[in-house]
């Protein structure tokens, strides 16, 4: 297979027993609530894993395949081997990952204290034991629900329904549990799956046995680590005495528990992934923190860190001789040095993937600038959080058919973030481009986004190095006449306004949050890292920012990260209501005793250096333009966000 110097490592084939992957990276297991009522596989699922087998990765491990159902059903469209039913349908979705050269593993699992699903249906939690909550956790709990919206907080209590109906397992659900991640198994195999893997992480049934923090029995399996990995090895066993040994089983684990009293760490995790190294082939390393935290959920599993879960997996690798799996927030080329120095074996991926489902054929093609990063902002988890379909704010068509075109040449006004993308997305297409651009750089919005919340930089970059292509022809300094463009374009052409929201005003005093970015953003030619320290030279002691949604809280943070004191000027009952939850509980955490959130009489009998507001209109919701659905140049489609744009072919 044709490699690249660069990824050499990464992208060279490796085994699992005797199952050869092509290349080192895998879709990491994500539950995505896409799948149909009985568990099997859903067409739109189908097209999401399809395109990621397209785009060159090496396997696709599917996530929280359940093994029994309702019973630890986690959300109501969860994937399922609960029953043999599903195993033509397994079957014929495995014959069309394998044509294209990617294997496919079923992450089985039984959702334990976190079935909210079968919890709210009346089948109550299965748990080693019961654990009391502790003050300093009904804090956290508190803490968490009062940061949802009315709306999430209607989802949030759907979740609630028999949360107080646990069931403390006796040995004949020990021994239900055990039979059914067998029969799982065994449907996988018979399915011609490639593998499956035993979650032994997350809060799960067999973690929560494996954790002191969880686990207070006093039999066989309580209280010593061993008694406490009794559940896992006889699973394992369990599986192995109905299946070939050279069908693949990996089991994933927490390398820790963070935050959490009495939980694992990680030289319990080397015991346990010690003690089942004979009997499995690979060990899938992530971790977990305090669930009754919302800040924490940023921690593990769903890591906010780069690399966060890396030094574990080493520990790990550096302990077994099977090949170790691992995740969280890895860049591929930091990947290919960890693999190349054997601090582990294989990459898996999630929200990247996600964002790009291409970028391993782009690594082996030597276009690696042009991966579209992930811009996480946790809309992809926050969706699942509150019973929703996964959803990609980089990919809004994950899954979707492609909508019917007929366009040939497409005249895009703006080179802002939706103009941007509804270009690449054009050339993806091979449809003839013309950008214009008033300015003498590209980005328009999204440099303002990209100071304000460091991910955004990335995307910037990738619109830079994506929108040279032989389709695109990009016009700089070119001002277009929106009163004279029937004049200006031919009758072919469909005409596109995409020139970015306008400023609106403000309802107290401020100074529009982009008025104040502009002058630096002209100075610096949009380059970030010049208006970032043209920024922290500004002489300003103290800034009150009106408002408390998204862009207020990202400039709040990035004001107060720079040394200015903050302070945000609540004008709306709820805080970061457009922000996807899980970031929100984040960006609020890290803000914490640092920017107060103040009323607005506070705020007019204060005195600030300086009040910014972020107040924006879209043109599509003013009369004043009178382009709108003029079919002589063909105007009939307004972007306002890069979402906007990838949504018109999907």
């Amino acid at each position: 297979m044709k490699t690249t110097q660069q990824y050499k490592s990464l992208l060279s084939p490796f085994k699992i027993n005797d199952l050869e992957f092509k290349n080192r990276i895998l879709l990491a297991p994500m539950g995505d609530n896409l799948c149909n009522e009985d568990g099997s596989i859903s067409k739109k699922q189908e097209r999401y894993f399809l395109a990621r087998a397209k785009g060159g990765c090496a396997g696709i491990i599917l996530g929280s395949v359940g093994v029994s159902r309702p019973s630890g059903q986690a959300t109501p469209l969860e994937l399922s081997l609960a029953d043999d039913g599903l195993i033509e349908k397994y079957a014929a979705f495995c014959e069309l990952m394998h044509k294209e050269g990617c294997k496919v593993i079923a992450q089985i699992k039984h959702g334990g204290s976190k079935a909210a699903y079968a919890a709210s249906i009346g089948v109550p939690f299965l748990v080693p034991s019961l654990k009391e909550m502790s003050t300093e956790d009904m804090e956290h709990g508190k803490n968490m629900v009062s940061k949802l919206t009315s709306n999430e907080m209607k989802e949030f209590v759907s979740n609630l329904k028999g949360a107080g109906n646990f069931k403390v397992m006796e040995n004949n659900d020990i021994e239900m549990v055990i039979e059914q991640f067998k029969q799982a198994a065994i449907r996988a195999f018979k399915a011609k799956l490639d593998g499956i893997e035993i979650h032994a992480g997350h809060g799960y049934v067999i973690s929560s046995f494996l954790s002191a923090a969880t686990n207070q029995r006093t039999d066989e399996y309580g209280g010593s680590l061993k008694n406490r990995m009794r559940l896992l090895i006889e699973i394992i066993d369990g599986i192995r005495s109905e299946i070939p040994r050279s069908f693949p089983i990996i089991v994933r684990l927490d390398g820790e528990e963070i935050n959490i009293k009495n939980g694992l760490t990680p030289i319990e995790s080397i015991e346990i992934a010690k003690s089942i190294e004979s009997k499995v082939d690979a060990i899938h390393v992530s971790s977990y923190a305090n669930p009754a935290s919302g800040a924490d959920f940023t921690k593990a599993p769903l890591n906010h860190k780069k690399e966060g879960f890396v030094k574990v997996a080493s520990l790990i690798k550096d302990a077994l001789k099977i090949p170790i799996i691992a995740v969280g927030r890895i860049e591929p080329d930091k990947a290919e040095n960890f693999i190349a120095k054997e601090r582990f074996d294989f990459l898996a991926m999630g929200r990247k993937l996600l964002a790009d489902p291409n970028l391993p054929n782009k690594l082996m093609n030597n276009e690696s600038n042009k991966i579209k990063p992930c811009h996480y902002s946790y809309e992809c988890v926050s969706r699942i959080f509150l019973n929703g379909q996964m959803v990609c704010a980089s990919d809004v068509g994950l899954g979707k058919k492609e909508k019917e075109y007929s366009i040939q040449h497409l005249v895009i006004i703006g080179a802002g973030p939706a103009g941007l993308e509804l270009a690449i997305q054009a050339a993806k297409r091979k449809i003839r481009v013309s950008l214009y651009e008033k300015e003498s750089f590209i980005g328009g919005n999204l440099i303002g986004a990209a100071i304000i919340y460091e991910p955004y930089e990335k995307l910037l970059n990738y619109y830079k190095e994506s929108i040279t292509n032989e389709f695109i022809d990009l016009h700089l300094n070119s001002e277009i006449d929106l009163n004279k463009l029937s004049s200006q374009f031919k009758d072919n052409q469909t005409v596109v306004l995409s020139s970015g929201a306008l400023l609106g005003p403000s309802k107290i005093n401020a100074t529009n949050i982009q008025t104040w970015l502009n002058p630096f953003i002209q100075s610096s030619k949009g380059k970030i890292q010049l208006i970032k320290s043209s920024i922290k030279e500004t002489k300003i002691g103290n800034c009150a920012i009106i408002g408390t949604d998204t862009i207020q809280l990202h400039l709040a943070s990035f004001l107060n990260s720079i040394g200015i004191k903050v302070s945000l000027v609540k004008n709306t009952d709820d805080i970061g209501g457009s922000m996807p939850v899980v970031l929100r509980w984040k960006v609020l955490d890290d803000i914490n005793n640092q920017v107060p959130i103040i009323s607005e009489t506070e705020y007019l009998q204060r005195e600030f250096d300086i009040a910014l507001d972020t107040n924006f209109l879209a043109r599509k919701n003013l009369s004043s333009t009178n382009v709108i659905g003029d079919s002589k140049h063909g105007l009939a489609y307004l972007p306002q966000t890069a979402q906007d744009a990838i949504g018109f072919f999907k």
